[in-house]
């Protein structure tokens, strides 16, 4: 008798499920208002890998930097050494290596460094075609003697990863 109950019950169940499953409410799209040529402008972001030593320490890393806004930084030796975000007014960086979890004003960068460059000025020695021997040189008087060696250079649309704080 309990067999001759249970295969109408469980279809029974079934149905109500699959019913209930589905929506009764109606989809309505609004008409989305015609943007201006500068809301659909495309940022162009440069992308550089590099490799390089620091210290006598190898290491291999990427900047990505959006022109007069941002330029990211990722260093790693088979796992990340370390991290930093500057703009025109802020800079953080991060090393879970070195136990660094810093932010601060550009100025306080600049002072923290004793270097008086500006992000701008920045941005254009990474985008110059003697970026290696500049950034050596950099590296050199602030008390770190490095080489690098940029290994592709592009411009793309979008960036292919979030960078988050």
């Amino acid at each position: 008798m309990n067999r001759r109950f249970t295969l109408p019950i469980l279809l029974a169940a079934a149905m109500l499920t699959v019913a209930s499953c589905r929506s009764h409410r109606e989809v309505t799209s609004t008409p989305t208002p015609p943007t201006s040529d500068a809301a659909t402008e495309t940022r162009q972001y440069t992308v550089i890998s590099f490799t390089g030593t620091v210290d006598g320490l190898s290491v291999n890393g990427q900047v990505r930097m959006a022109k007069d806004s941002v330029i990211w930084c990722s260093v790693t030796k088979l796992l990340e050494v370390g991290r930093a975000m500057a703009t025109p007014d802020s800079v953080w960086v991060r090393s879970t290596l070195l136990g660094v979890n810093e932010s601060g004003t550009f100025g306080q960068a600049q002072r923290k460094a004793k270097t008086d460059l500006t992000f701008s000025q920045i941005q254009e020695i990474l985008e110059s075609d003697d970026a290696e021997q500049r950034l050596a040189e950099l590296a050199r008087q602030l008390g770190h003697p490095a080489t690098v060696r940029i290994t592709r250079r592009q411009q793309v649309d979008r960036l292919s990863f979030p960078f988050n704080k």
